[in-house]
């Protein structure tokens, strides 16, 4: 079973940014809505293939894994860069 640990102020400030700033940031770049409609025409071909409810229900769940481990990566990656600049901000003497 996961552990829930207790979020910290950057975790906070970076969930925020990802699940919303990053969002609206992203909805209007045109290289996102691109591949977004990329992803729309792969998702009428898929349907297109006939699949069983099981074969579908596996592509699910592997598309869904994916998903899952890019959005964890994406949030850490994230939260990574943010305390990597605090840090350098800290060194450079900017911020205490």
């Amino acid at each position: 079973m996961e552990e829930k640990r207790e979020k910290n102020i950057l975790d906070i400030i970076a969930e925020h940014a990802v699940n919303e700033r990053l969002d609206a940031i992203l909805f209007r770049d045109p290289e996102f809505q691109r591949l977004e409609r990329k992803i729309g025409k792969e998702m009428e071909a898929f349907s297109r293939l006939g699949l069983s409810k099981k074969e579908r229900q596996t592509v699910d769940r592997l598309l869904s894994a994916h998903a899952e481990d890019a959005t964890y990566y994406s949030g850490a990656a994230y939260l990574q860069g943010f305390k990597d600049c605090a840090s350098l901000l800290r060194e450079t003497g900017v911020i205490r």
